[in-house]
């Protein structure tokens, strides 16, 4: 159903990407650090029977190439923004887990709204590191131990059950185009460093915030923190889920963000 395709962009590296071609408002999903298109699989055959699904595997994961360059979040944000050029995307629901929700903030710091409608936001806070002015940071990262702490092993964020034919594809995949998160590693400091704040308290388009209950990096609260920064931003949190809605809760999630765009 999610056929792979590929371009090159204006750095030359190859970003892969996933499209079912068919429905008509598009749906953007993009996975956060270290994760794959693939592990939307069963998200996007919910989605697929009202919407276009697109899915990207961000540079240095899944299929697409691996670099030294680009390791920062603006030019995450500018893949995106060739990646929609190139398909000539409006009226985008945009959904990002983790990082790939701080692309999509990115991406609207620099391009504005123009072909966006909503915004959802998988178990992703504006600010990872903790301190006197927002205390739902990235597990115990403060800044007196960035950026030593994102070194750790910090796991794989998951709680609950993913669909095991789904899991098993995910093995092996990562057997055959693995992740290096050392060679990655100034991709992660840089996304930990941001705050969006400034983005989302101007923020002009409906947002919605899905928090995992049982989320080991982060504490569900930050999703109602959030909501309290601007009148467009709903909360919800999803039980019984970690960090990656889309494999964990794949139906939670299509009910709430179904319900959500009914009513924007």
């Amino acid at each position: 159903m999610l056929n792979e395709k590929s371009f090159i962009t204006n750095d030359g590296i190859r970003i892969a990407y996933y499209d079912t071609e068919k429905g008509k408002q598009p749906v953007l999903a993009i996975p956060g650090i270290g994760s794959t298109a693939i592990l939307w699989e069963e998200v996007a055959k919910l989605f697929a029977t009202d919407y276009r699904f697109i899915v990207i595997d961000p540079r240095n994961q899944g299929h697409s190439q691996r670099t030294f360059k680009g390791q920062r979040i603006s030019r995450h944000a500018a893949d995106l923004a060739e990646l929609i050029t190139k398909l000539n995307l409006k009226n985008i629901i945009a959904i990002g887990n983790s990082m790939g929700a701080a692309n999509i903030w990115a991406y609207v710091s620099l391009l504005g709204y123009d072909r966006l409608h909503a915004i959802i936001d998988l178990d992703q806070p504006p600010k990872m590191i903790r301190d006197s002015s927002w205390e739902y940071g990235f597990k115990d990262l403060t800044w007196q131990n960035y950026p030593d702490y994102l070194k750790a092993d910090l796991g794989n964020g998951i709680y609950a059950h993913i669909n095991d034919e789904m899991f098993k594809e995910a093995k092996i995949e990562a057997q055959k185009y693995p992740y290096n998160a050392e060679e990655n590693y100034l991709c992660r400091i840089d996304h930990a460093e941001q705050d969006w704040r400034d983005v989302l308290i101007d923020l002009k388009i409906p947002m919605l915030v899905l928090a995992g209950q049982k989320s080991p990096f982060f504490d569900y609260h930050f999703a109602f923190a959030m909501e309290r920064l601007n009148v467009i931003i709903s909360a919800k949190v999803i039980k019984d889920c970690g960090h990656l809605i889309q494999a964990e809760q794949p139906l939670s999630m299509h009910k709430e963000v179904m319900n959500f765009l009914k009513n924007i």
